[in-house]
C-alpha cells in the first residue's frame, strides 16, 4: 500500500479499527518515521480524546468544537505561493490542495464516528440513569408501602388497646355503682385447690341492672380455655352468667347477666371451660361463694 492509501486509512487507525494487512501495513509505515502520517495520527487521536472528554463531562462541548473547526480550517488552508514558475510548481500546489481537501474529509469523517461514539455513551448513561432513578423510586415507594402497612397495624393495635381500656373504665364504674347502691348484694369468692392464691367478688344490683365481677390471682388458661362464671340457684341449678379471660397477672373486672328474676341465689362460682363457654359446667371448679 502506498502513501496516499494508507493516508486514508489514518482516521480508522485512530479509531483502532485496523486489523489484518492494512494494520501490518499502518504500523510498518509508522515505524519507517513518516512525519506526515504521525502529525495527521496526533491530530485525529486529539480529536476522539476531546470528544470523549465531552462524553465524560469533564468539559465543555462548546470549546471541543472551537478546537475541532480550527483543525478543519487549518487543514483548509493551503499556503499561498507566488507566480508560477514551472510545471512542476503548478503541480506541487494542485497535490498540496487535494491533500488538504482530503485532509479536511479525513477529520470530519473521524468527527462523526467520534459523535457517534458519544452519542451512543451518552444514550447508554442515560437509559442506566433512568434505570437507577426506577429503581430507587421503586425501592422508596416498597419502604414507603411498608411504612404505611406497618404504622396501620400500629394503630388498629392501640385502637384496639384503647377499646379495651374504655370498657374496663366502664366495667370498673359500674362496679363502684354496684359495691354503693342501696340494694347492692357482694358475693366474696374463695379460692379453691386449682387456684389457691386467687379471690374474687361478685356485685349485683338490682335497682341499676348492674352485675359485676372482679377477680385476681387466676392462672392463665391453657389454650382453647376460658374461665366462667355462674349463678347457682335453689331451682334452675348453675346458670352461666359470663365468659373471661385474665390478664397475664391474672386479673379481670367482667359485666356480667343478672341472677334470674325470681331465683333464689345460693352461690356463684367460676369453673374453667372450653373457649365460647358451655351451657352447664364441665370443668373444674376455682373459686366459689355464697350471698
Amino acid at each position: 500500500m502506498d502513501h496516499d492509501q494508507l493516508k486514508d486509512l489514518l482516521p480508522l487507525e485512530a479509531l483502532g479499527t485496523l486489523d489484518g494487512d492494512e494494520a501490518r501495513a499502518m504500523a510498518a509505515h509508522l515505524a519507517q518515521g513518516c512525519d506526515e502520517c504521525e502529525a495527521d495520527l496526533r491530530s485525529f487521536r486529539e480529536a476522539l480524546a476531546a470528544m470523549a472528554i465531552v462524553a465524560a463531562g469533564d468539559g465543555p462541548s462548546d470549546r471541543m468544537w472551537q478546537r475541532l473547526e480550527r483543525r478543519l480550517a487549518a487543514g483548509a488552508t493551503t499556503p499561498e505561493a507566488g507566480p508560477a514558475q514551472d510545471r512542476t510548481a503548478s503541480r506541487a500546489r494542485d497535490r498540496a490542495a487535494r491533500s488538504g481537501v482530503s485532509r479536511i474529509w479525513r477529520v470530519a469523517a473521524v468527527a462523526a464516528c467520534a459523535a457517534a461514539i458519544v452519542l451512543a455513551v451518552m444514550t447508554a448513561n442515560y437509559a442506566n440513569q433512568v434505570t437507577a432513578i426506577r429503581a430507587d423510586d421503586s425501592a422508596r415507594i416498597a419502604a414507603l408501602d411498608r411504612q404505611t402497612r406497618a404504622l396501620a397495624s400500629e394503630l388498629d393495635d392501640r385502637n384496639r388497646d384503647l377499646a379495651v381500656l374504655r370498657g374496663q373504665i366502664a366495667v370498673s364504674g359500674q362496679l363502684t355503682q354496684a359495691v354503693l347502691a342501696p340494694d347492692a348484694r357482694m358475693i366474696r369468692l374463695a379460692p379453691l385447690a386449682p387456684a389457691p392464691s386467687a379471690a374474687g367478688l361478685v356485685a349485683v344490683t338490682t335497682a341499676l341492672n348492674h352485675a359485676v365481677l372482679q377477680v385476681a390471682g387466676l392462672p392463665t388458661p391453657p389454650p382453647g380455655k376460658e374461665y366462667e362464671l355462674w349463678w347457682i340457684g335453689a331451682k334452675s341449678g348453675p346458670v352461666k352468667a359470663a365468659l373471661f379471660a385474665p390478664t397475664a397477672q391474672g386479673d379481670a373486672t367482667v359485666a356480667s347477666t343478672l341472677p334470674p328474676a325470681g331465683e333464689q341465689l345460693l352461690a356463684s362460682a367460676i369453673t374453667l371451660e372450653p373457649a365460647g363457654g358451655v351451657d352447664k359446667p364441665t370443668g373444674a371448679m376455682y373459686l366459689k361463694g355464697a350471698p
